[in-house]
């Protein structure tokens, strides 16, 4: 008896009574080794599709040359500065600049912080302030040029419109990187924070550092982000990001992705405002990290032509979903993470078709205490659940429901599911699902363990998969 978890044969005999007398899909049964061959054939094509590899780079070679140069919004060449001319950063910088604002700009070559000082030489630009060192100009990075922050501290003044802008290498190594105040008024009609955006074509890591209270609710301006603008080529090859054993705080969004190539290992982040991860358009390894409070949207979300394997993360307290996937195409592996206290709904999914070659599989997690359904579906066309402990939660464990029936199929695979307030599965708008091998944990003569399309049948269902230990597909 113990595939039946609590469910006992009282609960099941009521069930098989309420089955009700509506037109049934047509049920049949897949032999388990037949069953465990596409698992496993499941398992190697999302591998393969969400694999690449990434490594740290060195800066590039020689010593940069470094000189202030006037920055325009409109004109040839001033393509790295045009995204932010309506989100503050030009009225920041006038009410620290008295001339036309200026930029500190890198060009051939790489150089440390220590170095750039010294180059500098004009503390209205940088200058030595506590640990290290207070940053109040702008800086970009040239393509052929590199900045590294080793074992140094940097102050990004937020009154003067400081922001670093990454076009070619910038690296930091057990090093901070915060935003100070002061006790200066701010000079825009927002609460603007120094940020840090990487163009298409860059390289950026971050090793064992700490970036804090970075970053502001506009365009490319939340924290640290990647993006390809529209004046660069469209075959300009993606940043790329490598971020191990750091730590994120008080960002608005903590890392936000755009056309790049991104590995995010061992890292915590705290204290976001909008999201710790938003990737679009990108491929992303997202391995081992933490995620704790999120004050207004999801831990991660993922959308566009991205594809994406989220492996073995904590991710609490979020004030929407813990992982959101919306609107995106491409191969999506969540393995192994532990989800818990989303005020929303744990995972959710909404306007997505997977296909055989871009799968989408949730497996082996643990998602526990969310305020919504534990996994929430909408309008997707496939999916495979396999292998997760899904439960206490006041709505559904899973619940699927399309407007227009998708063809599917639903794969419920080796999962225990229940406690949860409403019925443990609910399926609506899906032409075909599999399951079988899970453990349901329902409240017995009270509570329906099937819902939506799947009542119909759900006396038979749980004969052939509870007692029978039987795999069926349900079509209709």
């Amino acid at each position: 008896m113990a595939p039946f978890s609590r469910f006992s044969l009282t609960c099941l005999a009521a069930l098989l009574l309420a089955t009700t007398a509506q037109a049934a899909p047509v049920m049949d049964t897949l032999p388990q080794a037949q069953h465990q061959q596409q698992l496993d054939q499941l398992r190697r094509q999302v591998r393969q599709a969400v694999s690449f590899e990434q490594a740290r780079r060195a800066p590039p070679a020689g010593r940069a040359s470094v000189s202030l140069q006037p920055m325009f919004s409109s004109q040839a060449g001033s393509w790295p500065f045009e995204p932010f001319v309506n989100n503050g950063l030009f009225r920041a910088i006038a009410g620290y600049q008295a001339h036309h604002p200026q930029a500190v700009v890198l060009r051939g070559g790489s150089i440390t912080l220590a170095q750039l000082h010294d180059a500098l030489r004009d503390p209205r630009v940088l200058r030595p302030y506590k640990d290290g060192y207070l940053l109040s100009y702008p800086l970009m990075i040239g393509a052929d040029a590199g900045l590294l922050l080793e074992g140094a501290h940097l102050y990004l003044y937020s009154f003067s419109g400081t922001a670093l802008i990454n076009q070619g290498w910038l690296g930091l190594e057990r090093s901070t990187l915060e935003s100070v105040a002061g006790d200066k008024p701010g000079n825009t009609d927002r609460a603007w924070r120094p940020f840090v955006v990487a163009w298409a074509g860059s390289h950026t890591q971050v090793i064992g550092s700490t970036l804090r209270r970075l970053g502001y609710n506009a365009n490319l301006s939340r924290g640290l982000s990647t993006a390809l603008s529209t004046q660069q080529p469209a075959g300009t090859r993606p940043a790329t990001l490598l971020i191990e054993s750091s730590q994120f705080s008080e960002l608005s969004s903590a890392v936000e992705l755009q056309h790049s190539q991104a590995t995010i290992t061992g890292s915590r982040f705290e204290g976001s405002q909008q999201y710790a991860v938003d990737a679009r358009d990108s491929q992303l390894h997202l391995h081992d990290n933490q995620v704790r409070g999120i004050d207004n949207n999801s831990g991660v979300r993922l959308r566009g032509q991205t594809r994406a394997l989220v492996e073995g993360n904590l991710i609490l307290g979020a004030a929407k979903a813990a992982i959101e996937i919306s609107d995106q195409r491409g191969a999506v592996w969540l393995a192994g993470n532990r989800i818990g206290d989303s005020q929303g709904n744990g995972i959710q999914l909404r306007n997505l078709a997977p296909t055989p070659e871009a799968p989408l599989l949730i497996d082996d997690n643990l998602l526990a205490s969310s305020q919504g359904s534990a996994v929430d579906v909408s309008e997707v066309a496939a999916l495979a659940l396999v292998g997760n402990r899904i439960g206490n939660t006041p709505e559904y464990a899973v619940s699927l429901r399309n407007a227009t029936p998708l063809p599917g199929p639903l794969l419920l695979s080796g999962n225990r599911l229940g406690q949860v307030g409403k019925a443990v599965v609910r399926v609506e708008g899906l032409r075909e699902v599999e399951l079988g091998n899970n453990t349901f944990d329902g409240k017995a003569l009270l509570q329906n363990l099937l819902a939506g399309d799947l009542l119909v049948l759900q006396g038979q269902v749980l004969e052939a998969t509870l007692v029978q230990g039987r795999m069926v597909r349900l079509r209709q």
